[in-house]
């Protein structure tokens, strides 16, 4: 069963659930949508409910967190509900993997807390993060003390406007979790755990920065050599953490950082979708995959076929982000033509209202050249808002 919400569904994933006639739920979000009429074979909640207690490997899908707020409500007592408060609650995250990382420095703090914290206390350098959380939003690297308190003062900023776009269940303010920071490359992956708790991995991500502040360009890169260097190491990882809690028929997004060393710390789990805002789609043009084929028909892509026919071309995913400096009610525009010029081979462009969204525009494209990497790691999103 597929669950559609807001903030987005891609046109994709849409055409991959009307092809395949897979069950949606029937929710506000659809009833709203401009989807043509019988499109979906529309569940209503309580056949939605029993569907997925009287399956046999039942599997739910989302486009977007928001759909956890169904789940936890309908399905209290489910697995799935059980393995999403271990993505979603940071503290239970972070306790859970102390099996793996029994040195790994961690804390929790109420909201009431942050200011009244002894900063003597910090294992500084740390990131400061809502317990629940989503799309980095909230989320601060504070290397000493004095940094402390010009970071608190910035969270709550940025909270509240993230709060008016996002639900609760997505976004929580109450509780934040203080952890060691871990230098190293950042990287995520695209997986699910398929019926008997084997993890499949359908895409990896080189999440890289510039130096200095970053000024509202997302990037992933794709490529061979990305899927090569690092597709066992962390499909061992996967398997260790869904030993934990013996984890199956689940979706998820995992972020995690490669220290220099090699060892490799998961970040965080965005559970029952993969890459946010339907970015997951890139795969049909990278792997000349479907995700979202692959999982509900539990299919495992032949890496070693399609990477020995894969090219040296990188991919990329670009998201033009309204970094909080910028006044969405100011906003009347985004130039996209002019910020698509950026660009020497572009797969596909979608264009996304930044008044009203955390984001102004996803490129999908590809490069041979490492400058042009380098060029769109530089693009600033409020150089192109009107």
């Amino acid at each position: 069963m597929f669950i559609i919400e807001k903030p987005y569904a891609s046109e994709f994933l849409i055409d991959s659930i009307v092809q395949n006639d897979w069950p949606v739920l029937d929710n506000d979000v659809i009833k709203q949508a401009e989807i043509e009429q019988g499109a979906f074979d529309l569940l209503p909640s309580e056949v939605a409910k029993n569907y997925y207690l009287t399956q046999e490997f039942p599997l739910i899908y989302s486009n977007s967190e928001a759909a956890t707020n169904w789940i936890m409500e309908n399905l209290p007592e489910s697995n799935l509900s059980d393995y999403i408060q271990f993505c979603k609650d940071k503290t239970v995250f972070r306790e859970t993997l102390k099996e793996l990382y029994p040195d790994f420095y961690f804390a929790s703090f109420d909201k009431e807390e942050l200011k009244k914290v002894n900063t003597a206390d910090i294992q500084f350098p740390v990131v400061l993060k809502p317990a629940i959380g989503f799309f980095d939003m909230g989320v601060h690297e504070i290397k000493t003390a004095s940094e402390w308190k010009d970071a608190v003062s910035a969270i709550e900023k940025e909270l509240k406007q993230a709060e008016t776009m996002y639900a609760e269940n997505v976004i929580n303010s109450s509780k934040f979790l203080v952890e060691q920071m871990i230098e190293g490359e950042e990287f995520a992956i695209d997986a699910y755990y398929d019926r008997d708790g084997e993890p499949v991995i359908l895409n990896i991500y080189q999440h890289p920065f510039l130096k200095g502040k970053n000024g509202g360009s997302r990037v992933y890169l794709m490529s061979t050599g990305i899927m090569i260097g690092y597709m066992a190491k962390f499909g061992i990882l996967l398997r260790e953490i869904g030993n934990l809690k013996n984890i199956k028929n689940f979706p998820m997004h995992i972020e995690l950082r490669v220290r220099e060393d090699g060892e490799i710390f998961p970040i965080e789990i965005n559970p029952i979708h993969f890459a946010s805002w339907c970015v997951s789609d890139i795969a049909k043009y990278v792997w000349g995959i479907n995700v979202y084929d692959c999982y509900y028909k539990q299919k495992k892509p032949d890496w070693n076929k399609i990477l020995s026919l894969a090219g040296r071309n990188v991919f990329y995913s670009i998201s033009a982000e309204i970094t909080p400096d910028i006044d969405k009610k100011s906003i009347h525009g985004f130039e996209y033509e002019r910020y698509l010029g950026n660009f020497s081979n572009i797969l596909e462009v979608r264009r996304i209202n930044p008044r009203h969204n955390p984001l102004a525009a996803i490129v999908f494209g590809s490069t041979s050249h490492k400058e042009e990497i380098l060029k769109i790691l530089a693009l600033k999103t409020k150089d192109y808002v009107s």
